[in-house]
């Protein structure tokens, strides 16, 4: 056994305890001068942290000269005493629901993560060091160790031109299937008359590259078909004793590589397809609400038509409007339901969402000018016909049409002309049975005090339009009306509850809030930016994201398994090479080379498959359209959104995994003995 270096075990402890220290530091200051939300400051302080992990376990490799994993294991076990008393200083925030601060059993969890997370990250580090000379003296060449790595995978130009070949028709092949999928499907919104007439040589010239990419992926597919099919006829016609048999490790190595590529081909579809829906929920959120509200601490935003000026002018706002929220009661006849009634401008509500592009029945600017609501019934718009539920729409009209006495009963045409507008969505239309020029009564708690206590205040008013968000909540719960009218109706005289603001980037909603409050001379104003209001739904998507990619990260750790395996064996099956380098003057660390290069290659080529399946897989739910209920996910096709960043990190990943696979291996190839290896030759 190598002797215990205190010296290598000093510098490790120091060094990682200035690494926590750092990482409290980087998180502080993050937190107090950025504008960086707390997910963002932990991941980039923690981040930093493993960063200077894996440094501290470069560095002591080279003072131990070697794995160093006593001095580290050593190092990480005074860290994580050190951790926990700085954490039973800190006190942070306990997990537990019933109690503020962690208490020991849990501060023992987190110190010794933290010092457990320092082993491995430090021998991590430690194998770089290793593989780079740390034992002996330094050595960054690779030119040789590729090349025998090479000899040994059987890289020459076949195999490489029969990998790219593998390696592209597959993907080319979803590809094409997309393309021509959505071309048939152009034509079939063409024959129902939802895109004009039917032409499928006009679909199919609106992408002309991908139909060249698609009709070269099926010849290139075809000629591979045709290439293996002459070489099983080739094989048939050879005597048994003359067919070379495959060796085992080349078998392996294939199998390794379809593993990674499966592994990395299904993580990247699933969170693309989970970034889809999270992209699509933001974009319905964000048009119906604005990107940030502005707010008072107190109840009084009567100066609201002199701060309006000043928002517009703060740089990087695109628009500001001002709303009055409150929840009421709505009903038609014997059918009450419960809402948000908020009170808009039309005219600058277009400015800050998606409202006036909503509407699909009657007008939105109809709230403020109810004397150009119909007294008939009120067409659908054509946009309601792409619509799912748009045969509900359909008969809805026409029994309006058919009992036209159901718009008012009992009012006369004059009273109903003098009637204040209000808008109201899909949703809550529905379970209304209320259309556009139908009166709804709406009731507010905040009433009069009466002898017996409140009495709630109501007031009729007529439906003006019909919208429709993509949201269900939004559509079921949300009802709006014009400024002066929710004044009125609310008894608040010239206040408002806030401006609804939108900026122009919308990723920087905080920074750009805090610019806001910081021109109009921040207290007593504050901003509620969109990430703060669906704080609930946009965590539980990030944890469920999480959860998945750490579930699907295990299909890749299965297939590094079948690296480890596959290197294992070529070590045994090279052991009289390998000592034959050892007698001639090869160095450990240049063994070991050899065999992490053949891990590698096999983890890089297996994860660029896998790239270009799930590139290739994402291009064909897009275009071919998967369907959904849209009564249960209020969508009607899978949503994908392919996010550059994503495969970034785990294509990382998964040659982060292969790297680990081929240390084991590695290093017993470099530990072994020239005399072992030649004894029974």
């Amino acid at each position: 056994m190598k002797r215990f270096r205190k010296r290598a075990f000093l510098v490790a402890l120091w060094l990682f305890v200035s690494a926590l220290a750092g990482q409290l530091a980087v998180r502080h200051l993050l937190s107090a001068r950025t504008v960086l939300s707390p997910d963002a400051v932990i991941g980039l302080s923690f981040g930093a942290e493993a960063l200077a992990f894996l440094l501290v376990g470069f560095l002591v490799s080279f003072l131990a000269r070697g794995f160093a994993w006593r001095e580290l294991g050593a190092a990480a076990v005074a860290l994580a005493v050190v951790a926990f008393l700085v954490l039973q200083r800190m006190k942070p925030p306990s997990f537990s629901y019933h109690r503020f601060f962690a208490d020991t059993r849990e501060l023992l969890v987190w110190a010794g993560l933290t010092g457990l997370g320092a082993w491995l990250l430090g021998l991590w580090g430690a194998s770089f060091g290793v593989l780079l000379g740390a034992s002996s003296s330094p050595d960054l060449r690779f030119a040789f160790e590729a090349g025998i790595a090479r000899t040994h995978l059987r890289l020459n130009r076949r195999t490489v031109a029969l990998l790219v070949a593998l390696g592209l028709v597959p993907p080319g092949l979803l590809f094409a299937a997309g393309v021509w999928t959505r071309a048939w499907d152009q034509v079939a919104r063409g024959r129902a008359g939802l895109l004009g007439p039917p032409n499928l040589i006009a679909a199919v010239r609106t992408d002309a590259l991908a139909l060249a990419v698609s009709v070269a992926a099926l010849i290139a597919a075809l000629v591979l078909i045709g290439r293996w099919i002459q070489a099983r006829a080739q094989l048939a016609q050879l005597a048994p004793g003359q067919r070379r048999k495959r060796p085992a490790t080349l078998v392996m190595t294939a199998i390794s590589i379809a593993g990674v590529a499966v592994g990395v081909w299904a993580l990247t579809v699933v969170l693309s397809v989970m970034s889809g829906f999270e992209a699509d929920l933001k974009k319905k959120i964000l048009g119906t609400n604005a990107h940030a509200l502005l707010l008072k601490y107190s109840s009084d935003f009567s100066e609201w038509k002199a701060v309006l000026p000043k928002v517009l002018s703060v740089p990087g706002v695109a628009g500001a409007s001002p709303f009055i929220l409150n929840e009421v009661i709505l009903s038609q006849g014997q059918t009450p339901t419960g809402a948000e009634l908020k009170g808009i401008d039309p005219a600058t509500a277009g400015s800050v969402n998606e409202l006036p592009r909503q509407v699909i029945a009657g007008e939105l600017s109809w709230v403020i000018d109810p004397r150009n609501i119909p007294l008939t019934a009120a067409q659908p718009h054509a946009s309601a016909k792409l619509l799912g539920d748009d045969q509900y729409l359909q008969d809805t009209y026409e029994r309006k049409q058919t009992h036209p006495d159901e718009l008012a009963k009992g009012v006369s045409p004059e009273a109903l002309r003098e009637m204040p507008g209000i808008c109201i969505g899909k949703e809550m239309s529905h379970s209304l049975r209320a259309w556009v020029g139908d009166v709804v009564q709406v009731i507010t708690p905040l009433g009069d005090m009466g002898p017996t206590g409140p009495i709630p205040r109501s007031r009729s008013f007529r439906v003006a339009c019909i919208l429709y968000s993509g949201m269900y909540e939004y559509d079921s719960k949300f009802a709006y009306i014009g400024i002066p009218e929710a004044q009125k109706f609310f008894r608040m005289g010239d206040n408002v509850t806030g401006l609804e603001l939108k900026f122009r980037d919308v990723d920087a909603a905080r920074a750009e809030g805090r610019r806001v409050v910081a021109a109009l001379g921040g207290f007593p104003y504050r901003v509620k930016d969109w990430a703060e209001l669906n704080r609930n739904l946009f965590s539980a998507l990030k944890l469920e994201k999480l959860a998945m990619a750490i579930i699907l990260t295990f299909i890749v750790l299965v297939a590094c398994f079948n690296i480890l395996s596959t290197l294992i064996m070529l070590v045994l099956e090279k052991t009289k090479e390998i000592s034959i380098l050892k007698s001639m003057g090869a160095r450990d660390s240049s063994v070991m080379k050899i065999f992490v290069l053949e891990g590698l290659a096999i983890g890089a080529i297996g994860t660029a498959m896998g790239l270009l399946l799930g590139l290739a897989s994402c291009s064909f739910i897009e275009r071919f359209g998967l369907q959904l209920d849209p009564d249960v996910y209020y969508i009607s096709n899978l949503p994908v959104n392919v996010d550059g960043g994503q495969f970034l990190m785990v294509a990382a990943i998964a040659v982060a995994l292969s790297y680990l696979a081929t240390l084991y291996p590695a290093t017993k190839a470099s530990r072994l003995s020239p005399v072992d290896g030649l004894r029974e030759e």
